[in-house]
């Protein structure tokens, strides 16, 4: 196993896309932040994060190109914190960043993180975040105790922290194959990088639950319901002749099913959602529709099956010697092929947010955004802190009619909401 701190280190399996599809246009950033009760103190932020990429070196890389695949390589300069801007999730230049794939910026009392999405997926990120805050508030003279996915800075890093857990965890017993129908995406002019309108619902946890229960489904699969609803209720209104699936690209936290602590990727993906073809959805319907769909897939057995076919390109022995140049182009053509245009928008929920409890009294809230979609124009997000809910949607599109009638929807169905945005 590659070391961080001391040299180059392999991409993990799901890291090894991002290099090869992005684009002047397309960054593969997202974003998670916390904010506290008291104003961020910039000098005491940045020795915070100083502190925080010693204790977690798989963080503290900067990215290379090879002859056969892209490479971390350590980093030897300390990143710099920033103050945050209206625009988030741009895509990150390491001639601006010293090297690093990610930033940390700040704003009032806020703490933001942005990531290029092959350092880390988003539970690997709020390991980051919050250990950094905790390591804040601890220099600025608040004890702690670690836990609830804060690491103690003053312990060393664990290799199990740092591991590829995609190649020891796929077994090769079924590869699951990726064909799946084009699905609909909305007709909506695309606005210019860096631009994303974010646009963040607060709504209370027991709303929502309650609501979930009356269904018998999970929160996650209410929301996906409420999100796949309103893209179908935008298809018909735009009266085309012929009607794709509305499908979501749902992360799938594979920590849940295998005993990994990597803060690394460790995710797959699945696309619930369903095809107007076969008639028109009620919205109960479309819920129950996707709560079968995720039972039916969240298995370990089935899991595997994704998780080998994915492991099984990269250990391909003629793949392997392949050049780069040629393996970006058959990466970018299999993404063409099975990622955005297999789904409408993707919508990612970290669930429920625990810290210690002596950070408790110093924390506010916690946000996650996703950054800009490649060809795809929205995503959703939504992470829970302290009995509140926040649902961000992000956009590249001019128009909001998809965030109205989402946040419509819920209100509607007597879940409150609370609006705001980077826009006025």
């Amino acid at each position: 196993m590659n070391k961080p701190e001391s040299g180059w280190m392999s991409l993990d399996n799901s890291a090894k896309i991002y290099p090869a599809v992005t684009s002047r246009n397309w960054a593969a950033v997202f974003r998670v932040s916390v904010t506290l009760r008291e104003t961020v103190e910039p000098e005491t932020l940045q020795a915070a994060l100083e502190d925080t990429v010693r204790r977690m070196p798989s963080f503290c890389l900067s990215l290379h190109r090879g002859l056969f695949w892209y490479y971390f390589d350590a980093n030897r300069q300390m990143p710099r914190v920033e103050p945050d801007v209206a625009n988030p999730c741009k895509k990150i230049d390491k001639k601006e960043n010293g090297g690093y794939c990610f930033r940390v910026r700040y704003y009032r009392e806020r703490i933001a993180v942005e990531l290029f999405h092959s350092i880390a997926d988003g539970t690997g990120a709020m390991v980051f975040i919050k250990t950094l805050a905790a390591r804040y508030l601890q220099l600025r003279g608040f004890p702690f105790t670690a836990g609830e996915g804060v690491l103690d800075c003053d312990q060393p890093p664990q290799p199990v922290e740092w591991e590829d857990s995609h190649t020891r965890y796929a077994r090769f017993q079924h590869i699951e194959g990726r064909r799946e129908a084009k699905a609909y995406h909305p007709r909506m002019d695309r606005q210019p990088p860096p631009a994303l309108r974010i646009i963040t619902g607060t709504l209370p946890v027991e709303a929502v639950r309650d609501r979930a229960r009356e269904l018998k489904v999970t929160v996650n699969d209410y929301l996906a319901g409420v999100i796949c609803y309103s893209f179908c209720r935008l298809q018909q209104a735009e009266g085309n002749r012929r009607q794709y699936p509305v499908k979501l690209s749902v992360p799938v936290n594979l920590r849940s099913y295998y005993p990994s602590e990597t803060v690394r990727n460790f995710a797959t993906f699945i696309n619930p959602g369903v095809d107007p073809n076969y008639g028109e959805y009620a919205f109960e319907e479309i819920v129950q529709h996707i709560h079968h769909f995720m039972r039916l897939r969240l298995n370990e057995k089935y899991l595997n099956a994704v998780l080998s076919a994915n492991v099984g390109n990269e250990t391909n022995k003629a793949m392997r010697v392949v050049p780069l140049v040629f393996k970006n182009w058959a990466m970018a053509f299999g993404y063409r092929l099975y990622g955005e245009s297999r789904y409408t928008a993707a919508f990612s929920n970290l669930g429920v947010i625990r810290v210690p409890s002596a950070m408790i009294p110093h924390v506010e809230r916690f946000d996650f955004i996703m950054g800009p979609p490649r060809t795809n124009l929205h995503g959703a997000t939504a992470v829970s802190y302290g009995g509140k809910l926040n649902l961000t949607l992000s956009s590249v599109a001019d128009q909001t009619d998809a965030e109205r009638l989402i946040f419509t929807e819920l209100v509607k169905r007597g879940v409150p909401v609370t609006i705001e945005s980077n826009r006025y």
